[in-house]
């Protein structure tokens, strides 16, 4: 891995884990099948580790583009409700049918960074609900404004965890404009 990614065994620092290391690892599970990224740290042949860690890296790089394209799309969404009134809303709540699973929580992530407002972006789950990824500011606990949400409306949301930061949830597709609405007051 750390052939792949360019780094120097001798010069490793913490950045290069959170920033080289860590995405590549972590590509498997959001767009196939974690065992890649396991199979590898747990590998002792260098040939196999090789072929494990290009096939990361080829993983990481259509995350890259996935993530581009869904920022993109993201971004268009923002500019639409910043045109339809003067100040976008409190929290934003985003979804495209064609946005991947694994990627929703960066998504929010960037999203959240550049309009500085709690944010959860949705993918469909194929079943006809929606499984969403949050990303909070200081000052607004995500996990527990989820719990006031669902004891206000019951039936908005199928279920919920998360903590101060982050947050994941799954509704159904029908009540995103309603969770949309609702997190706009945030």
């Amino acid at each position: 891995m750390l052939e792949i990614s360019n780094r120097d065994p001798q010069q490793l620092a913490a950045s290069d884990l959170g920033f080289a290391l860590g995405p590549r690892l972590n590509a498997a599970g959001r767009l196939d099948d974690m065992s890649v990224g396991v199979a590898l740290l747990l590998c002792d042949n260098l040939g196999e580790a090789r072929v494990l860690a290009s096939e990361l890296d080829a993983l990481n790089q259509t995350r890259k583009e996935i993530e581009q394209g869904m920022q993109a799309e993201a971004l268009i969404l923002c500019e639409k409700l910043e045109r339809s009134s003067e100040t976008l809303p409190g929290g934003l709540a985003m979804y495209h049918p064609e946005w991947h699973q694994g990627v929703v929580g960066i998504l929010a992530s960037r999203i959240k960074e550049r309009f500085h407002r709690p944010v959860i972006a949705f993918a469909p789950a194929g079943d006809g609900t929606l499984k969403g990824s949050g990303r909070s500011i200081q000052g607004l606990h995500m996990r527990d404004a989820l719990e006031r949400l669902d004891t206000l409306y019951p039936d908005l949301m199928i279920k919920f965890g998360g903590h101060a930061m982050a947050a994941g949830l799954s509704l159904e597709e029908h009540n995103s404009s309603s969770f949309s609405n609702v997190l706009a007051s945030w």
